[in-house]
């Protein structure tokens, strides 16, 4: 049954969810708009290699579906090496409590770290963020920040430092792409803020 203009703006996001949006937003998620006029919907995709992880955030998020809405297998080449890649895919209902999450983290199309990543960043998020685009590194850890400028990384590093403690610094990939690096001396200190939130199959990228 297709919802009415009235029920779409009476849905609100839990306070738990927007945390996980925030995480997810940082990393794979992404929110867009059919035309100008058009509410905002989530659409997220994870490789099958990550299906249990998947189908956690799917779960999440599922309320906010078209009822009957079922994530579903896709593939697609990639034309830089002509590989194909196998994944999962959802996407909610176009709603109107997306619309805040399009303006703070968009402009022009492209995305961007909110101003106030500082006040809506927490543990919870930065789980999310970290199984999205984390990597295990030596005895440290890597996020990748491919997506974002100098200055949203700035924005970027100054929560993971003065909001969270950690100690971190910017590295770079082959393809001079910036990553985010977490020093070993740190990792203790991360992993009793965010490994509640993640699950077991994730763990390695924590070094657990």
């Amino acid at each position: 049954m297709r919802l009415s203009s009235a029920e779409r703006s009476a849905i609100s996001l839990p306070d738990e969810v927007k945390e996980v949006l925030i995480g997810i937003l940082l990393g794979d998620a992404h929110i867009n708009k059919r035309s100008l006029t058009a509410n905002s919907r989530l659409v997220y995709s994870q490789t099958t290699k990550h299906k249990e992880y998947f189908y956690l955030v799917y779960k999440i998020f599922k309320p906010l579906c078209v009822n009957g809405h079922e994530a579903y297998f896709n593939q697609s080449i990639d034309k830089r090496n002509n590989e194909t890649y196998y994944y999962f895919h959802f996407a909610t209902m176009q709603l109107p409590c997306f619309n805040l999450y399009r303006e703070i983290f968009y402009n022009l199309g492209k995305k961007l770290v909110p101003n106030n990543i500082y006040k809506l960043l927490t543990p919870r998020g930065l789980a999310f963020w970290i199984i999205d685009d984390g990597s295990p590194h030596g005895e440290g850890l890597h996020i990748s920040a491919y997506a974002f400028s100098e200055k949203d990384i700035g924005k970027l590093m100054f929560t993971l430092q003065d909001k969270f403690g950690l100690k971190c610094s910017i590295h770079y990939n082959r393809d001079n792409k910036p990553i985010i690096y977490i020093f070993k001396e740190s990792m203790s200190k991360l992993r009793s803020l965010v490994s509640e939130y993640f699950i077991k199959e994730m763990l390695y990228k924590l070094g657990l």
